[in-house]
Parts: structure tokens; sequence; C-alpha cells
């Protein structure tokens, strides 16, 4: 008997070596995806692979050993082992179960464990959650509104609902309702266009950077702010071609932060960007032969768009580079919720294209390049300025952002990096506490950064005319 325990320990460990080689095996497999066998063998989980199959090899011919060495009146001794071993994992298998369903919790992307979206993603659920947005702020009452070329604006006459913003007759931020831009005849009028960081959201409008830089210039010059909140670069831009170019503007600044270069790949932010709240489409933007080519246009309402069966069925959802069809595939052994939250955990994540950072510089560069060079047929100053995020303070990979500044230097199109002078500041006071946005003292140091360009720009032009 003093050898039959140690016999049946070490049998029952290298049943759980050997499912745990399994394991690993699979979790290669899936993570290899659609690939060819081959790509597994040569890729970054090779080793993992590898690994797995050598144990399941190596552990499985050890057991059959056993098997065949241990005499036929013995061999009670090894059954006892693999029965254990199969009501353990059994056993731990429900109990994790348990866990993970109460552990669950509701998001706008469906369930969630330990702040790990559980896949696949579901339509329904994310189709019911923006009906709610829709009808806990209409659209016909709401701050923004829906818009054929943008997605959606700023609307006319408007104040949102906390009372914070609120909207001149022409639908451009103002400091109060009844306001008009266009009754004002300045010396110099600027506009800026991009987006909340542009906007200046969560601060009142005293306290945003475009009216303190015009507090700084002078009563001879008027600023108009046409940001918008969730703006992508390729929004900015359409923004300035149909909206800001019949004010024919001095000087007209487009300014932006890293992810709005992101945002122009996009299309629909309650798929890409499920936080977000927003149930707006957005018009895509692709490089053609000569010019760029909007995709999506006439953008779809809300309405619409929720009235799809199938999140597949969304107008070009293929040109959004948020979208994975991975994501929103059943399968049957997704009921288990502890199968849902492993695959979760260590998803497959698509592999980036070699092209796709690529592509992205690309399109972005051409956006800004054709906003700089129609401001100048315009006859507008154009001003392209970029704003750091809280993100760039934090190490998150800058290569998109560099990627297109670089470019834009090649083509000779000028721009201002903000992030030396507002690094001035401390993280702690340019952004407000816990939010993305800067507080009233980073929008300050934002106009006084601009300040000097913004003045030189006007003076060169005093001079000119």
């Amino acid at each position: 008997m003093s050898f039959a325990l140690p016999a049946r320990l070490s049998h029952l460990a290298s049943l759980y070596a050997l499912e745990a080689s399994g394991l690993l095996a699979i979790m290669a497999l899936y993570k290899n995806g659609g690939k060819p066998i081959t790509a597994l063998l040569t890729g970054r989980y090779r080793s993992f692979f590898l690994a797995g199959l050598m144990g399941i090899l190596v552990f499985t011919l050890y057991l059959l050993t056993c098997y065949r060495r241990t005499p036929s009146g013995q061999r009670r001794q090894l059954g006892l082992a693999v029965a254990t071993n199969i009501a353990t994992l059994i056993l731990a298998f429900l109990a994790g179960e348990v866990i993970v369903r109460l552990l669950a919790f509701s998001t706008p992307a469906g369930p969630a464990v330990l702040n790990t979206a559980l896949l696949p993603r579901s339509w329904n659920v994310v189709r019911a959650h923006n009906r709610d947005a829709l009808k806990r702020a209409p659209i016909t009452t709401s701050y923004f509104v829906s818009d054929d070329l943008l997605g959606w604006t700023v609307g006319r006459n408007r104040q949102s609902k906390d009372g914070l913003y609120f909207s001149s007759s022409e639908g451009i931020r103002s400091n109060g309702p009844n306001v008009s831009y266009a009754a004002r005849r300045p010396l110099f009028r600027i506009a800026t266009v991009g987006d909340s960081f542009t906007f200046a959201l969560e601060v009142p409008f005293e306290a945003s950077w475009p009216y303190r830089l015009e507090q700084q210039l002078g009563h001879q010059t008027q600023i108009l702010n046409f940001g918008v909140n969730a703006y992508g670069v390729d929004q900015a831009y359409l923004k300035y071609s149909r909206d800001v170019r019949p004010w024919h503007p001095d000087l007209v600044v487009l300014a932006f932060i890293q992810h709005d270069l992101h945002r122009s790949t996009l299309i629909y932010h309650f798929v890409s960007l499920p936080e977000s709240g927003f149930p707006f489409a957005k018009p895509r933007l692709v490089v053609g032969a000569r010019e760029l080519r909007p995709l999506n246009v006439p953008v779809p309402r809300p309405e619409e768009l929720l009235s799809v069966r199938a999140v597949a069925d969304l107008p070009f959802i293929e040109y959004d580079a948020g979208y994975d069809p991975l994501e929103w595939k059943w399968h049957a052994y997704y009921h288990s919720h502890l199968i849902r939250f492993v695959l979760s955990r260590f998803r497959r994540w698509p592999e980036k294209s070699a092209d796709a950072l690529v592509q992205a510089i690309a399109l972005n560069s051409q956006i800004i390049t054709s906003f700089a060079r129609q401001a100048e047929r315009d006859g507008s100053t154009p001003l392209v300025v970029y704003l750091p995020a809280r993100s760039d303070f934090l190490g998150v990979d800058q290569s998109l952002k560099n990627g297109v500044l670089m470019v834009l230097r090649e083509r000779g199109i000028h721009y201002e990096d903000m992030t030396p002078c507002l690094s001035e500041l401390s993280v702690s006071a340019l952004f407000i506490e816990g939010r993305p946005h800067y507080s009233p003292i980073g929008n300050a140091k934002v106009a006084t950064c601009l300040h000097p360009i913004v003045r030189n720009h006007l003076v060169n032009r005093g001079r000119r005319s």
C-alpha cells in the first residue's frame, strides 16, 4: 500500500499535466485563428504550441507505459486515479462556472467579469442599450443633432440639459442663448475646428481655450468655436468644408489629439467604442486616385441603424477598423460563462495588417493636407495644431501621430505641437481630475501657448492686406 499511494499520486499528476499540455496547445490553436497550421509552427505562439504537443506526447506515453507495466490485478489504482482526475475537473469547472456567473455584470457591450467583456458581443444588447440612450436624450431636444454629412453636429440655438453648453443661431458654441455671431464685424475672424478638446468639453464657455485666446488677442478679433464632441479628423475637415468656409475666416485652426486619427478609420462608435454612449454613425473618407472620397453619405440616422437585424448589415461596416467579425460570432461552447471568460481574457486579437498603420497614416495625412490646401485656396491661413491627451503622458504608443506629423513635414504642411508647452504644467493641473479633458487651467495654458503663434499669423495677414 505504501507503494500504491505514490504511484496513484504520480498517475494523477501526470493526468493533470497531460490536460494542462492539451489546454496549452488548444489555446495556441485558438490564438492562431483561421491561419494555416504552418503559421502556428513559425509564428509568435510556436513555443506554446510545441510545448503543449510535447507535453501531450510525453505524458500520454508515460501513462500508457504505466498501464502496460501494471499487473491486471492492480490496474484498479490507475482507474481510481482517472476517476479522481475527472471528478476534480468537473467540480472545478462547475465551481468556476458559478463564480464567473456571480461576478458577471452588465455593460453596454454585454456581460463582463473583472473588467473583461465576455465574447461574443451581442447585437441585440448593443441595439437595446443605444435605443435606451436615444430615449433618455431624444435627438430633437439634445445639444447634438443628427447630420447627413457629419453624422452629428451642434444644433442651432440649443442648450444642454445640464445648462453648461449653449449654441448660437448658427450652431456654434456660445456663452448663452439667443447669440448671433454674424451680427458682429470684427477686424479679424478666426475659426477653430476639432473634437471635444477644441469644443472644451466639461468646462464653461468662459474657461474654453478659444474664448481665452480671443480675450488675449483683443476686441478686434472674433473666434468661432466649431469644435464638436467625438469628432475624428475627417469630420473636422468636412465641418470646415461645409460650415466654416462661408465665414471666410482669416485664420482657421484644425486641432486634434491622437485618438482623432484613429476615429477617422471608424464609422460606428457604438460598435468600435461601445462605452462612448454615442448612437450615431459617421462618414468614412477613403483615399481615391486623386482626391478623398466619402462613404456612408448621407449618414443614416440612429433609428435606421438600430433597426437592422445584425451588426454585419450595417452599411460599410467592413470599412470600420474597430469591427472584428469574430467578436460577434456565436459558438455552442459560449453557453458556458467560464469558457467565455477564459477566451475573452486571453482573446484572439486580430492580427494587425502590415499595412494598417501605413494606411491610417496615409488617410489622415491626406485629410490634413486637403484641409490646409483648401484653406489656402479660400484665402484663409491654415493652422494645424496637435493637442496632447492624457494618454500622451502615460507612455501610450505614438506611432500613428508621429507618422502623420512626419508626412506633414515632408509635404511642407506647417503644424504646431503643443506638447512641449503644455508639459510645463503637471498632468494633475492640465486635466480635470479623473477625466480626459483639459481643466480650466489647462484650457488657459493652451490659449497662452497659442497666443504668440496666432498673433504673428494675424500680423502677417495685416501686412499683406
